[in-house]
């Protein structure tokens, strides 16, 4: 049997304190049945496993890339790369 701290009913406020975000966002996510619940009257309060179910199904791992090989840069003369001045860039005008 869990205990009673396992238990403890948390208000949206309090939840969203525990999580460091906004109660707009537990809100949504609630909404869009990420995050379980438990509804006395009207009254919404989380457990600690609802969020830390939450967490889980949140929970990201950053893709292996393969190793980029360095891009060679063009070396065809059609002006790419030249430094021209302000004033001579204007002259055409």
């Amino acid at each position: 049997m869990a205990g009673m701290s396992d238990q403890l009913l948390l208000t949206e406020a309090e939840a969203a304190a525990r999580l460091r975000v906004c109660t707009r966002t537990l809100r949504k996510a609630r909404q869009n049945g990420l995050l379980h619940y438990v509804l006395i009257g009207r009254a919404i309060r989380y457990t600690m496993s609802d969020l830390e179910s939450y967490i889980e199904r949140l929970r990201q791992v950053q893709p292996t890339c393969p190793p980029r090989h360095p891009t060679r840069r063009s070396t065809s003369p059609k002006g790419r790369g030249q430094i021209v001045p302000f004033t001579v860039r204007n002259a055409d005008r």
